[in-house]
C-alpha cells in the first residue's frame, strides 16, 4: 500500500496535513467567529491537544518568495478541514472552514476533494460520516465529496449522540 498523500498545491495556495503549520490563534479565532456556528474555542492547551489527536488539513497561502516556500518561512492560514479518525477504517469530519474574506474562490470545495482523496485511499474504509445543516450544505457535501444522508434505521442503524459540556446545543 502506498502512503497517503499529505501535500496538495495550487496557484499561490498548499493544503498540508502537517501538524507543525497549524496556527493555533487563527484556528481559535475562526471558533469564535459566528460563521462557525457549530463549535466554540478553547483554551490554547486544549486545542492542541484536539488538533494534535485528530487528521487535521490545514490550508495555507504560499509566501511569494520561493526561499520562504523552501522554509515555511512565513505560511498564512486561512483554511481547516478536521478528521477524527483511525486513519484506516472510520473518519467524522468537522471543524471545515475557511475565513470569509478567502471564501467564493473554490478553496472549500479543493479542500474537500484532498479530504475525500485521502479518504478513498484507505482501503479498509468502513464509513465516513458528518454532521451539517441546510440544503445548501448537503449539497455541496454530496457533489464533492459524494456524502449521502443516512436516513433513521437506515440498513439497520441509527446515530445516537450525547451533548458535551463543550456543545454550543446543549440545553442549559
Amino acid at each position: 500500500m502506498s502512503a497517503t498523500k499529505t501535500e496538495w498545491y495550487k496557484d499561490q495556495f498548499l493544503i498540508s496535513t502537517s501538524q507543525d503549520l497549524l496556527q493555533i490563534d487563527v484556528i481559535t479565532k475562526a471558533f469564535n467567529a459566528d460563521y462557525m456556528y457549530w463549535t466554540k474555542g478553547m483554551p490554547e492547551d486544549r486545542m492542541k491537544k484536539m488538533l494534535s489527536k485528530s487528521l487535521c488539513f490545514g490550508v495555507y497561502i504560499l509566501p511569494e518568495s520561493s526561499s520562504d516556500i523552501a522554509g515555511r518561512g512565513s505560511l498564512t492560514q486561512i483554511g481547516l478541514g478536521r478528521l477524527v479518525t483511525d486513519e484506516s477504517s472510520f473518519a467524522y469530519l468537522t471543524d471545515v472552514f475557511i475565513i470569509p474574506e478567502h471564501q467564493a474562490n473554490g478553496l472549500g470545495r479543493w479542500l474537500l476533494e484532498c479530504i475525500n482523496e485521502t479518504l478513498d485511499s484507505w482501503p479498509d474504509l468502513r464509513r465516513a460520516m458528518l454532521f451539517t445543516k441546510g440544503e445548501p450544505c448537503i449539497k455541496f457535501y454530496k457533489k464533492t465529496m459524494e456524502m449521502a444522508i443516512l436516513e433513521p434505521g437506515a440498513n439497520g442503524l441509527v446515530i445516537m449522540h450525547k451533548d458535551g459540556h463543550g456543545s454550543p446545543y446543549k440545553e442549559v
